[in-house]
């Protein structure tokens, strides 16, 4: 389950990518925050619906403050997103005591939320083009 985590966090730490050109590909120096959030699946929630679920959910997070990204992520057992913050102020305000007890109450089990610094992010898309 640990190796399993740290594929999660790895990938987060190439999916999570501001633009921002140069040499040849886009390159932020910019201090930022990135977070890894894990939440069991809702017992009884067919793949299916989460997806639905998750659509529904787009505008909740398109106006959450500080917020620049969010990659939505499910797999057979958990569901979650991988986070890019301004800072992480803008994380924490985010992800309070009230957003875990809702999610409790929706999967039976605590969200694992694990906050990253992130000092340079890259996106290889502009290097492909």
């Amino acid at each position: 389950m640990i190796n399993r985590r740290l594929s999660i966090i790895a990938a987060a730490a190439v999916s999570l990518l501001p633009l921002a050109p140069a040499f040849g590909q886009a390159v932020n120096s910019e201090k930022l925050t990135a977070t890894i959030v894990i939440a069991k699946r809702p017992p009884n929630v067919p793949r299916d619906k989460l997806d639905q679920l998750i659509v529904a959910s787009v505008p909740t997070y398109q106006k959450i403050p500080g917020l620049l990204r969010k990659f939505f992520t499910v797999n057979d057992e958990s569901y979650g997103g991988m986070y890019l913050w301004a800072d992480r102020t803008a994380a924490e305000a985010w992800f309070t005591p009230t957003w875990a007890a809702q999610v409790k109450e929706r999967t039976g089990a605590d969200p694992q939320v694990i906050y990253f610094d992130s000092p340079v992010q890259i996106d290889n898309r502009a290097s492909r083009q």
